[in-house]
């Protein structure tokens, strides 16, 4: 199978993914862990809180204003304005469960989408020293500049385009660095592993989470890995998390988990695994 063959394959799955009629239908997805409650504020902005250990976290999130179609997304980049993925609401939750390990921290966020909700919860709760929020999209970033506006941070907090390929050789090094469902595209993967290896510090760790779907997430590993970064793969990392995950195993029998529930790979570039802080 050639590489054209396999992009048409990766699209007909993605397709099938978000195979609705409208944005509406697609942004509200029926797959999702209820990891947020998501209270409408009116048709743009919406108000994600969350309960973590007794703790209530909130963030004023709006929607893309720019529509996209499902026949749209050929372009990755497109895939992030048309909602906010599971992977993304399950990483921005493990950070919530996590935040000590934030402190005092510079984190970068890559293809964060419209949202870019994981870091959007570490700059407002994790007390981290700087918070860098990208996407390869200008109307993804564009949609988190109004996102930033909304809520107040008492971090510094900033967000740019960030095209993988283009690999600025003037990159931060940045303790944490988050991905979400970013593992999709063949053209894109290699490109993702060589920007993380750049703006990862030599002792901080990449908290990428991502489904299998099919091959993808192993064949970024082994990019990875040729890269000399080191990766763990964490199936049960938060009991919310995995009892939900369970429940759709249970109850719901349209849940494909390789398509949906989010693996958490951890990458270092040191000679032992550092992470042990996020388990």
């Amino acid at each position: 199978m050639n590489s054209k063959e396999r992009a048409r394959n990766r699209w007909k799955l993605l397709a099938n993914t978000v195979s609705k009629k409208c944005q509406d239908q697609i942004f509200s997805s029926q797959i999702s862990y209820d990891l947020f409650n998501i209270e409408s504020i009116n048709t743009e902005w919406s108000k994600y809180s969350s309960c973590v250990e007794n703790n209530n976290f909130s963030a004023i999130v709006c929607r893309s204003p720019i529509i996209v179609t499902p026949e749209e997304l050929m372009g990755f980049n497109n895939t992030g304005n048309v909602r906010i993925w599971p992977s993304e609401e399950v990483l921005a939750y493990y950070v919530l469960s996590n935040l000590d390990s934030f402190r005092d921290k510079t984190v970068l966020e890559l293809g964060g989408g419209m949202s870019c909700l994981a870091g959007i919860m570490a700059a407002l709760y994790g007390f981290c020293s700087d918070v860098h929020l990208t996407d390869g999209n200008p109307n993804s970033v564009y949609n988190v500049e109004r996102i930033l506006e909304k809520n107040v941070f008492t971090t510094k907090v900033t967000c740019s385009v960030l095209k993988w390929d283009q690999r600025p050789a003037n990159i931060c090094h940045y303790d944490v660095v988050l991905a979400a469902d970013c593992l999709f595209f063949d053209e894109a993967r290699d490109d993702l592993v060589h920007t993380i290896a750049a703006s990862l510090s030599y002792d901080g760790v990449a908290l990428v989470a991502a489904p299998k779907r099919g091959t993808t997430l192993y064949e970024f590993i082994n990019m990875a890995q040729k890269e000399g970064l080191i990766c763990t793969i964490q199936q049960n990392y938060n009991t919310l998390v995995w009892e939900r995950h369970s429940k759709q195993v249970l109850y719901n029998p349209s849940y494909d988990a390789d398509s949906h529930y989010p693996l958490l790979i951890s990458i270092t570039k040191a000679t032992k695994i550092i992470d042990c802080q996020f388990q």
